[in-house]
């Protein structure tokens, strides 16, 4: 099949919400624990047994008949492993090859699912029986060398796996199809000509720098690199699932870090790819999870970061700069910077998830936290009703603060106290028991006069299919 018609076809696909979706599987995130490192397959044996499968599914790709026949004849009698590899040559293959494929995943798995491949890709992972054959890693990469030559290199013989591979999944664009932001310009915020007091950004304070980024350019690009106060960062916003997190970028040698969009997903996550090395990260969690640095067991450093409107953060950090996209990126990429228009480019655009929950509806905003193994999900709009909610979360004692005029959440370490928030003012301050002001802060809430802080907790607003997808052990506000 032409590489066109496999973008037109994707495309088509994605429209219809019928493209596949990624996943973390629950003996991975379930645990506080690292996963411990899949060992990756070497180089197979030609004459070997699992060498004769990936031949034959070769074969059933293929636009000859006689070729496709026989090797259906061998494969219906296989074992049911198999089914993973044949679901990811299932989406390469042409229509006229897909009938023969159909009777062997039925044969295989003795499910009558259909001829969707959406339905097939469920299927598979939601089966932790099922053991693909020595050679996956390869095999995968094979089958996306038909997107980018360049999979093949990331996913090769020898290559090392933190994740569930038969669950990552094509997205629609190749390595690096979405450009990413490096080092953009930023202006002060009273020369800016680019922002509207209701937009949104991502404001971050690191190193006693603020800065803002538009949500309304994060929208397109999904990931940004830049230096704020000294320190490199990185910006990941997986638009399909709600979620902008930050990270520090700096390896375990202080080395930065720069990240691209791989093109491939994992339970509708993106997955980043740091450009020195090709190994594949997860948005979500920070890890390392294909390739040398998931060797290493690399983990990014989240940091704090809180999605507000524009005035409101301009207000509160008159001393914030604010970045300014490129004037001619619009031009180059087809990209419309205006709030929300990213939103209805990709209305229709749905990433399936086989592990899904009811307790809120699919595509409800939350506010994720996940201290010391612990996850829980706080609905965005009980959050800003309440405005002030004390909790408890992996043994350590927190508050969230939430502004129902920006829509902005932050949380942070409370020891033993208990606030109330004062009515009728600004929402700058809180008041303790014993009757002290704390005033809120991105790095933590400080007291009144000096003294030590109460830090902030790193969170991020998501979709509950999303988090749930990862988190299935989650609980709920």
């Amino acid at each position: 099949m032409a590489l066109h018609s496999l973008f037109r076809l994707t495309a088509t696909i994605a429209c219809l919400a019928l493209v596949a979706s990624t996943i973390l599987p629950a003996q991975i995130r379930d645990s506080e624990d690292p996963p411990a490192v899949t060992p990756a397959y070497p180089t197979l044996d030609p004459k070997s047994a699992e060498s004769a499968v990936y031949d034959r599914l070769r074969r059933l790709m293929s636009d000859k008949q006689k070729a496709r026949r026989r090797a259906a004849k061998a494969l219906t009698k296989a074992d049911p492993g198999n089914l993973v590899p044949l679901v990811d040559a299932y989406f390469f293959m042409p229509n006229e090859a897909r009938a023969d494929a159909r009777q062997i995943l039925e044969d295989l798995s003795g499910e009558r699912l259909g001829g969707r491949y959406r339905d097939w890709f469920l299927y598979v992972g939601g089966r932790d029986d099922l053991t693909p054959p020595a050679g996956y890693v390869a095999w995968k990469g094979e089958v996306f060398s038909r997107i980018d030559p360049v999979y093949r290199r990331i996913l090769g013989p020898g290559t090392a796996v933190r994740l569930r591979l038969r669950e990552v999944q094509w997205g629609g664009v190749p390595l690096a199809g979405i450009p990413a932001i490096d080092d953009p310009e930023s202006v002060p915020a009273d020369t800016d000509r680019f922002m509207r007091d209701t937009d949104t950004v991502f404001g971050v304070r690191v190193g006693g720098e603020h800065r803002a980024y538009p949500v309304k350019v994060l929208s397109w690009h999904e990931l940004l690199n830049d230096t704020v106060g000294g320190q490199p960062i990185t910006l990941s916003f997986c638009t399909l699932c709600g979620s902008g997190i930050l990270y520090a970028a700096v390896d375990d040698e202080g080395n930065r870090l720069m990240f691209g969009t791989s093109g491939l997903l994992y339970r509708s996550k993106k997955l980043m790819f740091d450009r020195a090395t090709r190994s594949l990260w997860s948005n979500l969690t920070g890890e390392a999870v294909v390739g040398t640095r998931a060797t290493q067991g690399s983990q990014l450093t989240m940091l704090p970061m809180t999605l507000t409107r524009w005035d409101t953060w301009r207000q509160r950090h008159p001393d914030t700069t604010i970045m300014v996209p490129d004037p001619t990126a619009a031009q180059r990429t087809g990209y419309r910077y205006v709030e929300g228009a990213a939103d209805q480019a990709r209305t229709g655009v749905e990433f399936p998830v086989w592990r899904q929950s009811d307790a809120l509806e699919r595509n409800a905003r939350i506010y994720a936290l996940r201290i010391r193994g612990e996850a829980k999900a706080y609905a965005l709009d009980k959050l800003r009703a309440e405005r002030l909610v004390h909790d408890t979360l992996g043994g350590v004692s927190i508050v969230l603060v939430a502004d129902a005029d920006s829509g902005a959440v932050r949380a942070y370490e409370r020891g033993r106290r208990r606030f109330e928030m004062p009515a009728a003012t600004p929402l700058r301050q809180l008041r303790a028991e014993d009757g002290s002001t704390w005033w809120i802060g991105e790095d933590g809430l400080a007291p009144d006069g000096g003294g030590s802080l109460l830090p902030r907790v790193p969170g991020h607003v998501a979709f509950w299919f999303g988090w749930y997808a990862f988190y299935p052990e989650t609980t709920v506000y």
